[in-house]
């Protein structure tokens, strides 16, 4: 206690030294306990605008169906389709992996249709289940119009950003639609385009998206397959930053289980948005590890000076007979105690402003920060992120201070003699 009551006696004698210390720790905890946690947020909350609303994070399918690079569309032969089967054992596999948010199977296809004036127009197209699509897995809602029910059939909903650019349909209206049946083959419906689907997050003016989408059962029904066949299973990650890890741990599985089948990132068929993702979460982490260097070495540096400042001290206390360890534990000990105090109010200011923004979330109409964060994006904190950073600014208080400590402690008395 005594030794405690002395390194708060010194602190105060050197008060803006001291306070030099508090705010540069202050600072950089901030800074840093805020940066980790939003960072971590912001990457996730890209996964789910990116990844999830277009064609999911991956998807598995037929080995011969080329998907590069192309945004969730492709083409594929009848026979190429998953059996239910198939459809069944890897929607289990996909459910037993705690890394996947969720599996569906879809039929993705292309068809044409014939709009005003009898215009033929080409279209790319997914049936899904569009229930459990708007629940589970992305934030996509109707902009106008109705909601496609469970089974409906001759009913599809259009991309409201198509229809407000292009003027292709009309919400509410009926066109005649060439569909693909079980074989290949182009069959007519008169279908009625109940609804129109837009993102709640996404910029509506700039980017959306795009093709026609049907109920995966009234699809089916419509076009008159006889069994539950679907082009592929897509799958959605917790975390799309995970993908290196866990994909192939799913193509061993397939390889094992089901070889006439693959797994494809989002990477190779959506390689623009993925990379928008993974590019940000690695700007986010250099930013804030420029940032932690700078307070590190600011810490030392400052440190080392007050060390300087106070030689004619340590020359006075090894003239009384203090020990070279007893002067640099008395260092040390006071560096510490500063470090640790600016970094601990840092961490309750940080965690104040986190709390705040995730009771009122942030709200923006900024194209650039609705490509970061959405709307209503709600920061929130992470035990693991908070584990890293105590743990980095604890050793930044013990060790920042410990070696110049020691350096000082290891003066001779001619020595602080000389330096005073």
């Amino acid at each position: 206690m005594e030794r405690f009551l002395l390194c708060i006696k010194n602190l105060r004698r050197h008060g803006w030294r001291t306070r030099i210390l508090l705010l540069i720790a202050l600072f950089g905890s901030f800074l840093t306990f805020l940066f980790e946690n939003i960072s971590e947020d912001i990457s996730r909350k890209q996964s789910d605008m990116f990844g999830r609303s277009f064609s999911g994070h991956f998807r598995i399918l037929e080995k011969d169906i080329e998907t590069k690079n192309t945004f969730g569309y492709y083409h594929y032969e009848p026979e190429e389709m998953l059996t239910p089967g198939e459809i069944a054992s890897v929607t289990q596999h996909l459910a037993g992996l705690p890394e996947v948010s969720g599996a569906q199977e879809r039929i993705v296809f292309s068809g044409v249709f014939f709009g005003a004036h009898d215009l033929e127009k080409g279209f790319q197209a997914v049936a899904m289940d569009m229930t459990a699509f708007n629940r589970e897995f992305t934030d996509l809602y109707y902009a106008k119009g109705f909601p496609l029910q469970a089974g409906e059939t001759n009913a599809c909903a259009a991309s409201w950003y198509d229809y407000q650019r292009d003027k292709i349909v009309d919400v509410g209206s009926r066109y005649v639609f060439l569909l693909p049946n079980r074989h290949g083959e182009f069959v007519d419906r008169y279908v009625t385009v109940k609804g129109g689907i837009d993102y709640r997050t996404m910029p509506k003016d700039v980017f959306g998206l795009s093709g026609m989408y049907f109920d995966l059962a009234g699809f089916r029904d419509m076009v008159g397959y006889t069994e539950p066949l679907a082009s592929e299973v897509v799958g959605f990650l917790r975390d799309a930053r995970t993908a290196n890890e866990v994909l192939p741990r799913i193509a061993d599985w397939l390889h094992q289980s089901h070889p006439r089948l693959k797994v494809v990132s989002w990477r190779e068929y959506a390689p623009i948005f993925a990379e928008i993702v993974l590019g940000f979460d690695v700007m986010m982490k250099t930013v804030e590890a420029i940032l932690l260097a700078i307070c590190i070495l600011l810490v030392v540096k400052l440190t080392t000076f007050s060390i300087i400042e106070r030689y004619s001290e340590i020359g006075t206390m090894r003239a009384l007979g203090f020990p070279r360890s007893d002067i640099a534990f008395q260092f040390a000990l006071e560096g510490f105690l500063i470090i640790a105090a600016g970094a601990l109010l840092g961490f309750l200011l940080s965690a104040g402003v986190i709390a705040f923004f995730h009771a009122t979330g942030v709200r923006n109409s900024l194209t650039f920060f609705a490509y970061i964060v959405g709307d209503g994006f709600r920061p929130s904190f992470h035990a693991g992120r908070i584990v890293i950073v105590g743990s980095i600014f604890l050793a930044v208080a013990v060790l920042a201070p410990l070696f110049p400590a020691i350096r000082g402690g290891r003066l001779s008395i001619l020595t602080t003699l000389e330096k005073r």
